[in-house]
């Protein structure tokens, strides 16, 4: 990252954000009430706990042109500063916010990605946007974000300024004592949640980790890991920030070579999770925290534990669960299916709600 970067993101005390297409992929679902339904991102969710933990003292600032009480539910339960909806000029609004808390323009890191925050993010200290953003934004920008649209371009975003400020290795180290809690109480509710890294100690600590399932040869998922704990006597790995791809290999043909099947191999779904664990034998996973699983038709799971059986290649949960397809949304309790969620089997269905139109910000 470039030093300028990161020397802007050192004065920064106020981080304000656009909320569609910033925290949301930017697809809007319009139930038949009129209630607006957003898709939000676990990623972000944990970059916020993080800001919490840290002291850097960062103000957060979410200002948006609709109005959504989904918005103002999920801003109250994050702990926002200051929320402000349907509204028309952004950078009168944050910069008045900014002068009520003694914070000037260098001072405020903006997160936009449409022509509506360009006026914003001209004359902050510290301009952001996701890589979906038209050219005229990237170039009226200090920072493109690696990551994407809905998928933790906060998160990324919260990171660097807790690096930049020097906070980092304070906040891992106060985030880890939540963690250490959140762990016993789960471990005391709830047996089925794997018990947490930190209370053993592992055997050996492995950055980028990765396994590849196959079956005669050929790939059936590939599992990434930015971090591993591995624990040899009871055959296990704890992980940290997973993503799984399910491949789909139907279309290989019987008179392919192995090299042509893997060349033509493509993703059937993809399996996101703050945290997870693999039994290194068997290679049963269990993703925990806020697990997500997008189909290649789009159709995405949302659930809090997910197991997944290698042998039986089927993914199951106990919690409750919310599927979002183009033309529903399922919301229910417990759950089995194929891991590209072609086939569905819900235990206890709760609702099903048919949105009049899916608009695109």
């Amino acid at each position: 990252m470039k030093k300028t970067i990161l020397d802007k993101a050192k004065r920064i005390k106020l981080l304000a954000m656009d909320v569609d297409g910033v925290l949301t992929g930017g697809e809007i679902i319009i139930l038949d009430s009129s209630e607006e339904v957003k898709i939000w991102s676990v990623k972000d969710r944990m970059g916020f706990a993080l800001l919490r933990h840290s002291q850097i003292g960062l103000k957060l600032a979410w200002i948006t042109a609709r109005e959504s009480k989904q918005v103002e539910t999920r801003a109250r339960d994050i702990g926002v500063d200051f929320l402000f909806q349907k509204c028309e000029d952004k950078w009168k609004k944050l910069e008045e916010c900014a002068q009520g808390i003694g914070v000037s323009p260098s001072e405020i890191a903006y997160i936009g990605d449409d022509l509506v925050d360009l006026p914003v993010l001209k004359r902050v200290g510290l301009a952001v946007c996701p890589p979906e953003s038209p050219e005229i934004l990237k170039e009226n920008c200090h920072y493109q974000t690696k990551t994407s649209a809905g998928k933790g371009v906060v998160r990324e975003v919260i990171e660097i300024l807790i690096q930049a400020q020097g906070e980092w290795k304070k906040t891992l180290a106060r985030f880890s004592l939540f963690l250490i809690a959140i762990s016993c109480f789960f471990s005391a509710c709830s047996p089925k949640v794997p018990s947490g890294p930190l209370t053993e100690k592992p055997d050996q600590w492995i950055e980028k980790f990765t396994i590849t399932e196959t079956a005669s040869g050929v790939p059936v998922w590939i599992l990434n890991s930015e971090n591993a704990q591995i624990f040899n006597k009871k055959r296990k790995a704890i992980l940290d920030q997973i993503a799984i791809q399910f491949m789909n290999s139907s279309t290989a043909q019987k008179n392919q070579s192995l090299t042509e099947v893997k060349k033509n191999l493509t993703q059937a779904a993809r399996l996101t999770a703050p945290n997870g664990e693999v039994n290194l034998d068997t290679h049963d996973l269990t993703a925990w925290g806020g697990v997500t699983v997008r189909s290649e038709d789009g159709t995405t799971l949302f659930t809090e534990q997910l197991l997944y059986s290698t042998p039986q290649q089927k993914i199951k949960t106990e919690s409750p669960i919310k599927i979002v397809r183009r033309d529903s949304i399922l919301i229910g309790e417990g759950l089995e299916a194929s891991p590209d969620l072609s086939t569905i089997k819900i235990f206890r269905h709760q609702a099903a709600l048919y949105p009049k139109t899916v608009l695109n910000k």
